[in-house]
């Protein structure tokens, strides 16, 4: 008749110590990957940030290069602020003035006519 095994009590110990290493191993395995997940998703997110943020690097380098060019500086300062050269006349018109008229036009040529026949 062959002997049945019976663990002893060292071995069941054991077996229960193996298996709870071997289960808070796995959780610690578990718990990185989730982790290792979320920081590629953050870095993913940054990079996309950095991409954005290269994009409008350049164009703000673009635009002071514009802003170099001494043809544009000129046209802004004639058109934004007024400027003018030395020499040059300048007309302002209100944009409250309405066109004349075709009687207000020949009322007028006909009192110039007048003036200058005196």
């Amino acid at each position: 008749m062959a002997k049945k095994f019976r663990p002893n009590i060292k071995q069941v110990l054991l077996l229960i110590l193996l298996i709870t290493t071997l289960s808070w191993n796995l959780f610690n395995i578990i718990a990185t990957q989730k982790t290792i997940k979320k920081i590629k998703n953050e870095l993913q997110k940054i990079n996309a940030s950095i991409i954005n943020v290269k994009k409008k690097q350049e164009e703000v380098s673009r635009e002071i290069e514009k802003w170099n060019d001494p043809q544009m500086i000129e046209e802004v300062a004639r058109k934004e602020l007024g400027f003018v050269r030395p020499g040059e006349t300048t007309y302002v018109f209100s944009e409250s003035v309405q066109p004349a008229t075709e009687t207000e036009v020949t009322k007028r040529k006909s009192s110039i006519r007048e003036g200058i026949g005196n």
